[in-house]
This record gives C-alpha cells, structure tokens and sequence, in this order.
C-alpha cells in the first residue's frame, strides 16, 4: 500500500480543507512555526504518553476529539485568525503531513 492516506481518511479532507486558511507548506513566520511546533509537540505527547502510537488513526482520532470539543464549547473558525484552537488544528494537519499520513 502506498504512503499517505486515501482522501476518504478525515486526516486527508481536514488537511486539505484547512490548507486553504492557513500555512502547511512553505516560509512561515518565525512565531507561527514555533506556535505550531509546539502545538505538534504537545498532541504527539499527548497520543504516545496515553499508550498509543502516533499513526494516522491515532491522529485523526485525536484531531476529531478536539474538534469535537470545540464545537461543543461554541468555538467558530471564521470568527478569528489563528486562535489556540486554529493553531492546534493546523499543527495536526501538518503534523499529518510531516509524517506521510496525508498526501
């Protein structure tokens, strides 16, 4: 089976929904990328201190709990640029990236 994920993986559709607001590839700014690698940092610690592996399962499963719980807590996307909420989003999607489990 190739490297990557089909574009049915959840992994995949949000990798490619949020690649549309913010930087996934490319020259960032100095702050983002260490915002981002620090919320990168954070999930995978979070995924391998709780026993699991870090693979696309595991991410797209953390990534739809939090998700989740910012719905549920009201959070919008639209309303704000790069807000905590956005940032981790961005981080898993490029983490994802990063690690071959999207394309």
């Amino acid at each position: 089976m190739p490297r990557g994920t089909s574009v049915r993986h959840p992994l995949a559709g949000l990798t490619r929904d949020f690649h549309r607001i913010g930087p996934l590839s490319g020259a960032l700014d100095p702050w983002i990328s260490a915002e981002l690698d620090q919320h990168a940092a954070d999930v995978c610690h979070g995924i391998v201190s709780s026993g699991s592996e870090l693979n696309a399962d595991t991410l797209g499963t953390y990534l739809h709990g939090f998700i989740d719980g910012c719905l549920e807590r009201g959070w919008d996307s639209a309303a704000v640029d790069y807000d905590w909420e956005t940032l981790r989003i961005l981080a898993i999607c490029r983490l994802a990236k990063d690690r071959g489990f999207v394309r």
